[in-house]
């Protein structure tokens, strides 16, 4: 049913972290949009502006974050990570490529009476293009790796061109 993101993923290695989503993706029912109640597909966007990297203030669990969102249906990894940098930043970005994949456990939501759950998010680093096109959503940050939070600062070391994480 996800064959062409199993491919996409591919790309970054073997590892058991990829041999598990791959499993996921397999065997996985209405993982787009939030018809799957325990695993549902994220996408987020790695967009860098010289050294800083931009970062969103999640509304419920008030922490910086990777601008992100759910997939939706229709559209695939990569676009949901581009309309989401756009609708949390007020940004636009262009010519992404996936740099890594993980396993993100989300918390319960009481706000949205939202049962814990799981996503399969995949991360694409983009270009940024100039100009702000509309308001953001969010709080927006562009922060150095010394002020990332450190599960994001990995994402600074080195050209993301075929690195596993």
């Amino acid at each position: 049913m996800y064959n062409e993101l199993i491919h996409e993923i591919s790309s970054l290695g073997n590892s058991k972290k990829i041999q598990k989503i791959k499993e996921l993706l397999r065997n996985g029912k209405d993982l787009k949009g939030k018809k799957n109640p325990s695993l549902q597909l994220s996408a987020s966007a790695l967009v860098f502006e010289g050294e800083k990297l931009y970062f969103i203030e999640h509304p419920y669990q008030k922490e910086l974050l990777l601008p992100a969102g759910h997939v939706e249906e229709g559209e695939s990894p990569k676009e949901a990570a581009l309309r989401e940098f756009h609708e949390e930043t007020g940004l636009v970005a262009k010519n992404g490529h996936l740099i890594d994949v993980n396993i993100i456990e989300i918390p319960f939501n009481s706000v949205k009476n939202e049962k814990a759950h799981q996503h399969i998010d995949f991360r694409y680093t983009f270009e940024l293009t100039n100009g702000l096109t509309r308001r953001s959503e969010l709080p927006v940050f562009l922060l150095s790796k010394a002020e990332a939070p450190e599960e994001f600062q990995k994402y600074f070391e080195e050209k993301r061109e075929g690195h596993e994480y």
